[in-house]
């Protein structure tokens, strides 16, 4: 025999609603409830301390806290805190708040906290004073509320899965990008190179690859041409075997004063006199 579930069941048993001031007492001691809380702000600012974690929350703001959680509401006591209150136990609480975090109701958009906020409003206005807590309408619009509380937060996870997973590959992408093009100059320092000779072996546009390759380096693409170029004629010059200019052409240069400008600059002496050198070069 097909079982039936009952619908009435299902929904949230509200045991007590309303405004609040808050005491400072729930602010200095921890405490629990036997039941869920949801907590709408309407003015005044808290840190809701639970499970190890501080999640703040403003005028707004929505808050929601399992039945036997132990928890401290700190506020500024001059400031005071005002709150509307849902307590209620529900036979779906555990399977809801393993798929929910408070902190998660706060990292929410504005539009999104203000379309809880509506029905939270609209919920106050319909069923003011609570008289009739266990009226079955009552409880069909607090399950609204979970409900919509539950599918605006599941769709920023949605959100921020689909963003992690762009974001790993687009950093992928990026590495890949970056590797490329230093292993091309590192193959071709010899050569006068163009940045859009280097940008076309990386099948991107000029402007992109430079914007990749500085994010993603605390240097530009030429800083690091000219850093494998200086190294490379330091070294060959080192050698003794070529002169200046030959060196020059060597790491990629079709002027030899340039080169030689260039590499005063980079090490603070010019390429003929290596500190005081030992080595003489053989003459230009």
């Amino acid at each position: 025999m097909k079982k039936y579930i009952n619908l009435e069941d299902q929904l949230p048993v509200i045991h007590s609603m309303g405004n609040l001031i808050f005491d400072p007492v729930w602010s200095i001691n921890r405490h629990t409830s036997g039941n869920c809380e949801l907590l709408h702000i309407i003015s005044g600012s808290v840190a809701l301390v639970m499970n190890r974690r501080k999640t703040r929350a403003v005028a707004g703001d929505t808050m929601l806290i399992p039945s036997e959680t132990v928890h401290r509401d700190e506020f500024d006591f001059d400031e005071g805190l005002k709150v509307f209150m849902i307590w209620f136990h529900w036979p779906c609480e555990k399977d809801f708040f393993s798929r929910l975090s408070c902190g998660s109701l706060i990292k929410l958009s504005i539009p999104k906290k203000q379309s809880i906020a509506k029905l939270i409003q609209q919920f106050r206005f319909d069923f003011s004073g609570g008289k009739h807590k266990q009226d079955f309408v009552m409880r069909v619009q607090l399950s609204e509320i979970l409900m919509k509380i539950l599918v605006l937060s599941e769709q920023d996870k949605k959100k921020d899965n689909s963003t992690d997973e762009k974001s790993e590959t687009e950093k992928q992408h990026r590495e890949w990008i970056v590797a490329k093009v230093k292993s091309y100059l590192e193959n071709n320092y010899s050569h006068p190179l163009t940045l859009e000779d280097i940008a076309r072996h990386a099948n991107v546009s000029a402007f992109h690859l430079c914007h990749i390759f500085s994010d993603e380096n605390d240097f530009t693409i030429f800083e690091h041409l000219t850093q494998l170029r200086m190294d490379k004629a330091h070294s060959l010059l080192e050698e003794g075997k070529l002169t200046v200019s030959e060196t020059a052409y060597a790491v990629g240069f079709n002027n030899s004063n340039y080169f030689s400008k260039v590499f005063h600059r980079f090490f603070g002496f010019p390429p003929n006199k290596m500190h005081g050198e030992k080595i003489l070069f053989r003459k230009e």
